[in-house]
């Protein structure tokens, strides 16, 4: 195998969301132009993954408490 196919090979990893945001966060660490584009590439495979936590309803605003 040549070095272009090795670093066109896809492969598909399997991680727990904590895995990956440890992934991402050694990653940060390191300097940008060196890990953007694979930053990106994780965020998009990430994203649709990731469940969208039910918005809370807000609470109703309550009347403010006189003092007399």
């Amino acid at each position: 195998m040549t070095e272009q196919e090795v670093l066109s090979t896809q492969i598909k990893l399997e991680l727990p969301l904590g895995a990956v945001n440890m992934v991402l966060a050694a990653l940060a660490k390191a300097p940008y132009e060196q890990v953007a584009d694979l930053v990106q590439a994780i965020k998009e495979q990430a994203i649709p993954q990731v469940p969208v936590p039910a918005p809370q309803a807000e609470a109703a605003p309550q009347a403010p408490e006189t003092v007399q």
